[in-house]
């Protein structure tokens, strides 16, 4: 009885317990083993990031010495790597890409970069990837390789805009700054820049100031405004002096500040600078701004006479320009060496080495076109432009609606009166408001095609430069031109005809605002026939713009000075002779590199505008285009011939 009662109790109560005992034992054996994995994981995150640490630190001590990839950053690969953290991984790639391009590995800085990349991509971390693309456009454009760079500071600008991330933003605006200095347009990169210093200012990030700086007085040492150049740099200077531990951004202000004393023809003063920069950068061991040291000292001493030392530090910046594969500074060092050798009166060597700057420069201007030609449409995009286009859009819908209205209360007419009289009227008026409709598609159009807003860019570019400048006499000029040129061309777009001396007016207005993209503008000329009334004659509106367009920014485009332009407004008979006529290069050459699309749009509108104008009036109404070449095979340029028939405007009662 008392082993029954004993082995009840066992089985009622102490089995219970031991089962609960045993399974609380494994639960807590259990967590402990989860505990101890995510404490060993977060351990080896630490780990990761005391190693970076100590590597960044001990690089930053002894940049020469130090090794690129050092043991604490192969360490911290590896424990990265056997954990899967990707982030770390990136952050180590990333600093890897900075060290190899500062030292002018660029090959090495870019594989690291792309794997930088590839892991923010595939863990979709928009933040890292609008920095590590401003990191790899830097190298590219350190390699002389804009086109890429562009794509990449685009990409970077439009993630930190959607992320708000102000310092990417700055970043971004500051290398497409960099990318038009390259190119040098000058007006276009200081409006860039200031746009980049005025967050870098908002945020109080004293390097991005430094470097805002320092770029604005590049692009006006490339404008030929040296004083003002000295301006900005010696801001950039001082900034960059606050900057504690980093003196690199101080050898890149004395290079600057010696470039624009020798533009002023200080040379003692320019060899102080540069020597002091050649000392950093020697020191930090950034090889590409030792050769921009030695070539730019070398150009010193040789306007200083000295060819003994011009010769030793342009073939020393040479050699580092070649060891990198820079090709700029590769081109200017043959241009300066061979203008040395033509000094020395060695003229067979002085011919040898122009050969080859030519070939270097020839390859950075080809790279240059191809990427302005491909990329000017989507990357000057103009909101005047495109809210009178919605503005447009949003009349034809109402001219839509009107017509649906009107069919209705037509069909409604019909039903009430005689089915053939109103079938009449019914047609009449349909025919007249699908005259008014094309019409209207055909402004709109027309719009698309005319005032390019890269031209409305510049010419504010430039009204703003003379504000800067404190020219406020030229800059009333023009932004008075530019005011006449937007209000002739709104009221002109309302109607179908204007007079011969409005449209006179706005070519003129057009071409004097056009002159201010070019550094070396271009001439031109409209003579008008006396025997032309130019308050009665009328003519349609803008008819002439898209072949003045195509004149200056394809005709000119590849011309060293001397393009002119000349517009004649002549009567023949019982009509009015138009014509076109430039310098530039002729249409057949310029066919090889032209958007087509647009072209034949342009070309489209203007042969149905004049249909239309034909059918009006019932007389003649043409306009050809010809190659000076097919007239004349030693004479250039383009001539496009207008025949209009001439109306005479009505007096008002």
């Amino acid at each position: 009885m008392a082993e029954n009662i004993t082995g009840d109790m066992f089985r009622n109560i102490f089995f219970p317990v031991i089962i609960l005992m045993l399974f609380a034992c494994s639960v807590k054996e259990k967590s402990q083993k989860e505990i101890s994995f995510d404490i060993n994981e977060n351990t080896d995150s630490l780990v990761v990031s005391n190693l970076i640490k100590k590597s960044s630190e001990s690089y930053c001590n002894k940049k020469l010495e130090s090794p690129i990839f050092d043991e604490s950053l192969q360490e911290a690969e590896e424990i990265a790597k056997k954990n899967n953290d990707d982030i770390q991984l990136a952050k180590i790639y990333s600093i890897l890409s900075r060290r190899y391009r500062n030292k002018s590995y660029y090959r090495e800085a870019i594989s690291y970069s792309k794997k930088a990349i590839d892991i923010a991509e595939l863990h979709d971390r928009k933040d890292l990837l609008a920095k590590y693309y401003n990191q790899i456009a830097v190298v590219y454009r350190r390699m002389d390789q804009n086109p890429v760079a562009l794509d990449y500071h685009f990409e970077a600008l439009k993630l930190a805009e959607a992320l708000k991330d102000s310092f990417n933003i700055e970043s971004a605006l500051n290398g497409i700054g960099n990318i038009n200095l390259s190119l040098k347009r000058y007006h276009a990169a200081i409006e860039y820049f200031k746009k980049s210093l005025s967050i870098s200012m908002n945020e109080k990030n004293l390097l991005g100031q430094a470097i805002n700086y320092n770029n604005i007085g590049e692009a006006f040492l490339g404008l030929n405004q040296p004083d003002s150049a000295l301006h900005y740099f010696f801001i950039s200077l001082e900034k960059n002096r606050a900057i504690k531990g980093d003196h690199f951004g101080e050898s890149i202000c004395y290079n600057s500040i010696g470039t624009a004393y020798i533009a002023k023809g200080h040379i003692d003063l320019a060899l102080n600078f540069l020597k002091k920069a050649l000392r950093i950068n020697e020191k930090e061991g950034d090889r590409l701004h030792v050769s921009v040291s030695y070539i730019t000292l070398g150009e010193t001493y040789m306007k200083a006479g000295d060819y003994e030392n011009a010769q030793y530090y342009l073939e020393r910046g040479l050699k580092v320009a070649q060891d990198i594969g820079s090709v700029y500074q590769m081109q200017e060092g043959y241009r300066l060496l061979s203008e040395l050798y033509e000094l020395k009166k060695n003229y067979k060597e002085a011919l040898s080495l122009q050969k080859l700057s030519n070939t270097y420069r020839d390859s950075l201007i080809n790279e240059k076109t191809i990427h302005y030609i491909s990329t000017l449409e989507t990357i000057l995009e103009s909101e005047k432009q495109n809210n009178r286009i919605m503005l447009l859009s949003q009349e034809k819908k109402m001219q839509e609606e009107k017509i649906r209205q009107q069919r209705i209360t037509i069909i409604a007419v019909i039903l009430l009166t005689m089915i053939l009289a109103f079938s009449i009227v019914l047609i009449i008026f349909q025919n007249r408001l699908r005259s008014r409709y094309r019409t209207l598609k055909y402004q709109q159009q027309l719009l698309r095609t005319q005032m390019n807003p890269h031209f409305i860019f510049n010419a504010l570019s430039a009204i703003q430069v003379f504000i800067m400048e404190n020219d406020k006499e030229k800059a009333a000029d023009f932004l008075a031109d530019f005011a006449r040129l937007m209000r002739q061309v709104l009221r002109s777009s309302t109607f179908d005809y204007i007079t011969l001396r409005d449209e006179i007016n706005v070519v003129g207005y057009y071409l004097k605002l056009q002159q201010l993209r070019f550094s070396d503008p271009f001439r031109y000329n409209i003579e008008v026939d006396p025997q032309l009334d130019l308050d009665k004659v009328m003519v349609p509106p803008m008819l002439t713009q898209p072949f003045l367009e195509n004149a200056i920014e394809h005709g000119f485009k590849n011309r060293q000075g001397g393009c002119v332009l000349n517009v004649k407004f002549s009567k023949s008979g019982d009509s009015l002779i138009i014509e076109i006529d430039d310098n530039g290069d002729g249409i057949g050459k310029r066919m090889e590199f032209k958007n087509k699309n647009h072209h034949s749009m342009a070309i489209k509108i203007t042969k149905e505008r004049l249909e239309i104008l034909r059918k009006d009036a019932k007389k003649r109404a043409e306009f050809t285009i010809k190659d000076k070449k097919t007239l004349d095979p030693f004479d250039r340029g383009t001539i496009v011939r207008f025949v209009l028939p001439i109306i005479i405007q009505e007096k008002k009662k």
